[in-house]
C-alpha cells in the first residue's frame, strides 16, 4: 500500500480527502470474491442515493477479504493524520466499519450530489473497474463523464477525480459529492466501486480496556 502523491488535499471548506493506493491482486481477488457471491448479496438501493440499478450489501463480506487488512490500514493513517484527533494521543479507539456496498454503474447511470447519513463519520470510495469513457473530456466547462466530484462548500466549485482501478479516497460523511454519468467505448462495460462507512467507537483511556 502507498499514498498517491496527491494523497492529502484540503477542498475550500477544510475538509480533508486523503488518497491511497491499493494492492491489484487485493483489488483481483476482491472483484473475484463479488462475481462469486453477487448473486446472493442483498440490494442496498433502498438506502442510497444513487440511480444504479446495481448497489448490493457487502458489510458482512468484506471482513473476510484479503484487502481488509489493507483498507483498516489507511482508515488508521486517516485518522491519524486529523488534528483534532490529537486529543485520542492518551486513549485507545477503535474504527468501526458500519456498511459497505458495491456498485456496478452502467452507461447513463448516475449518483446525484449526495452526503452519507452517518454525519459524525467518514466515508470511501475504491475504484474496482473502470471503463474507457468516450467522452474524456479536459474542457473545464463541461460535465467530466464518469469522474466522482467533491463539492465544495459553497455548492458552486468542485474537485474532479477520475477513476483509477484500486484508488482509495476517504473523506467525511457530511462531504457532499457526486459521480457523473458516462457512455463507455465498449458497449455493456460497467463501472464498478465499493464504498463504506465508518467511525470511531468511544474512546477509552490507554490504562483501560474495552470490554
Amino acid at each position: 500500500m502507498s499514498l498517491l502523491k496527491f494523497n492529502n488535499y484540503t477542498s475550500v471548506d477544510g475538509r480533508i480527502i486523503k488518497a491511497y493506493d491499493l494492492p491489484r491482486e487485493e483489488i483481483d481477488q476482491l472483484n473475484l470474491t463479488y462475481e462469486e457471491k453477487k448473486k446472493k448479496l442483498e440490494t442496498f438501493g433502498h438506502r442510497l442515493a444513487g440511480r444504479l440499478s446495481s448497489e448490493l450489501d457487502f458489510t458482512q463480506t468484506l471482513q473476510k477479504n484479503k484487502i481488509y487488512k489493507s483498507i483498516v490500514e489507511c482508515m488508521n493513517d486517516y485518522i491519524n493524520s486529523l488534528t483534532y484527533f490529537r486529543l485520542l494521543e492518551e486513549h485507545n479507539y477503535k474504527l468501526e466499519i458500519s456498511s459497505c456496498w458495491i456498485n456496478d454503474m452502467k452507461e447513463g447511470e448516475y449518483n446525484p450530489p449526495h452526503t452519507h447519513h452517518d454525519l459524525t463519520g467518514w466515508s470511501t470510495v475504491l475504484f474496482l473497474k473502470v471503463p474507457e469513457f468516450i467522452n474524456d473530456t479536459l474542457h473545464p466547462h463541461k460535465f467530466k463523464d464518469g469522474k466522482l466530484a467533491f463539492i465544495n462548500h459553497d455548492g458552486v466549485g468542485c474537485n474532479w477525480i477520475k477513476p483509477k482501478v484500486g484508488e482509495l479516497y476517504i473523506f467525511e460523511a457530511r462531504h457532499q459529492h457526486c459521480v457523473m454519468p458516462f457512455k463507455p467505448k465498449t458497449s455493456g462495460e460497467i463501472r464498478r466501486s465499493m464504498s463504506f462507512n465508518f467511525h470511531i467507537l468511544n474512546p477509552v483511556k490507554k490504562e483501560e480496556k474495552y470490554d
